[in-house]
């Protein structure tokens, strides 16, 4: 019989063995620094539980929010800063920062391999005693591990951290123009198509023509003809107004372009959509603790109350697991909500 054990370490050898060489072949210069980056914005977050928390009801969440969003911002800047200054400079470098910086590639890319795989998955395993079945003999080596001790005790702000560092890096790279343009690009597309409707209905020669359509088309069709006409022409209109909005798309593509050319105003456009971005993960982790919190509190009073209530409270628990987490969830705003 195949030991479970030994097909899981094959399997990660082999993703670590092709990490490895995806990180030589791309270079330290060139490899995501995601893990790094993510260690260090963890490594602030310990600084929770040491600051001073201010008075008031939202104090605490300030601070967290504060030292993780912080953290995530600096060292994304200092990042992006350090990189463009090695790509610049980059050239025939000697034989030894050559290898080196093949070897930190290697090194770097297994690590964000891991960083990747803990993030995810430290957490299950917290939640999972809290949730199911006991799970602690299967898990019994690593939930009595030394280490555990301590992971257990982080795991959600390490999640928290990788997350807010991803969310705030995409939305700077996606860029506030591009994003705007892309929404007003998807309601100009929604707009088209009722007003294509709507002229093949009400515009008199469109809807003359529609009759002409729907006059040519077979006798068995009924009163499905003339429908059939409406929609034709409603198409013919869309396709017209959609070729218009790409040719408008393609300008504002090529204005955007040039807005990233200039240094200072692609830094603006990427700085205001990590801000939107790094808000929005604020708003949908504090609806998250906001219906933990409902669940918890009102849970019993709703229909499967028992499990509802067991949920919320055990959702509760999650959420409160680390100290980063745990000051987000206590101090969290929307929780001024519940009675």
């Amino acid at each position: 019989m195949v030991d479970p054990g030994m097909l899981i370490a094959i399997g990660a050898g082999v993703l670590a063995l092709a990490a490895l060489i995806y990180g030589i072949v791309r270079k330290f210069t060139r490899v995501s620094w995601l893990s790094w980056q993510v260690l260090i914005v963890f490594a602030a977050t310990l600084l929770v539980g040491v600051l001073p928390v201010p008075d008031g009801a939202w104090g605490g969440f300030a601070v967290a929010a504060g030292v993780l969003a912080g953290a995530s911002a600096l060292v994304l800047a200092v990042g992006g800063i350090v990189r463009h200054a090695m790509l610049a400079r980059e050239r025939p470098a000697p034989l030894f920062f050559r290898f080196l910086s093949r070897l930190l590639g290697g090194v770097t890319a297994v690590l964000n391999l891991f960083v990747f795989l803990v993030a995810l998955a430290a957490p299950v395993f917290v939640a999972l005693p809290m949730f199911g079945p006991d799970y602690t003999q299967a898990l019994a080596p690593l939930y009595e591990s030394a280490v555990w001790g301590y992971v257990e005790g982080h795991a959600l702000d390490l999640l928290m951290a990788a997350v807010c560092v991803v969310m705030m890096r995409a939305g700077y790279r996606i860029g506030f123009a591009r994003s705007v343009w892309t929404v007003l690009t998807l309601a100009l597309g929604v707009g088209a198509l009722v007003l294509s409707v709507f002229m093949a209905i009400n515009v008199p020669f469109l809807a003359d023509l529609s009759a002409s359509i729907a006059a040519g088309l077979p006798e068995t069709l009924g009163a499905g003809a003339g429908v059939l006409g409406t929609v034709i022409v409603a198409a013919i209109c869309f396709a017209v107004m959609l070729i218009v909005i790409i040719l408008i798309t393609l300008l504002i593509n090529l204005l955007v372009r040039k807005l990233k050319g200039s240094a200072v105003l692609g830094v603006i456009d990427g700085v205001l959509m990590a801000a939107v971005f790094t808000a929005l993960f604020f708003v949908i982790g504090c609806g998250f603790d906001l219906a933990a919190g409902y669940l918890a509190v009102e849970g019993a009073g709703l229909p499967m109350g028992e499990t509802l209530s067991f949920v919320g409270t055990s959702l509760e628990e999650f959420f409160t697991s680390s100290p980063l987490a745990a000051m987000l969830y206590e101090y969290n705003p929307a929780l001024l909500l519940l009675p």
